[in-house]
């Protein structure tokens, strides 16, 4: 039951940052590919949004403030929810 309260509430916090963004984006679609698995990386987004792997960077960094990232390193990063 824990698990399922703290996923629902990141979800609420990641959807926030989604709020403003125009009807098209694909914020909210990597919110739920942030919540269904469990790692989450550049190249893993970007191939299963269909965008760049810019836009992936871009979009992982807009919602880093409740994403964790994993690996500690500068390249080949990977997050996970927190």
């Amino acid at each position: 039951m824990k698990e399922l309260d703290r996923l629902t509430f990141a979800r609420e916090l990641l959807l926030r940052k989604c709020q403003g963004k125009r009807a098209n984006s694909k914020l909210p679609r990597l919110v739920e590919l942030c919540l269904t698995s469990p790692i989450v990386s550049v190249l893993f987004a970007a191939k299963r949004l269909g965008v760049s792997q810019q836009a992936a960077t871009i979009m992982l960094d807009e919602l880093l403030s409740n994403l964790r990232e994993l690996t500690g390193r500068g390249r080949y990063r990977a997050w996970a929810v927190m």
